[in-house]
């Protein structure tokens, strides 16, 4: 996984920035990238860094919470 790390030291530049960049690289089908992290810095400006992945195109990832529905009734241990 590589980390981009976007910096200026002028105010709003990098905000501005980002606001262009990220939808553009989420919309595209090569990539996957994370949420935004803002990084502490001394003085103006911002640090911010975000993860990027090539994304596989012949096995996409694709994330199942729950399918089925838990059988009803009671919870917790058997009486003896």
């Amino acid at each position: 996984m590589a980390q981009i790390r976007v910096m200026s030291d002028d105010e709003g530049e990098v905000t501005a920035l980002l606001e262009t960049l990220m939808p553009l690289l989420r919309a595209h089908p090569a990539f996957v990238a994370s949420g935004t992290r803002v990084l502490g810095k001394r003085g103006p400006g911002e640090r911010v860094v975000f993860e990027l992945l090539l994304a596989d195109q012949q096995d996409p990832q694709v994330t199942v919470e729950r399918t089925d529905r838990p059988a009803p009734g009671r919870r917790g241990l058997p009486r003896p």
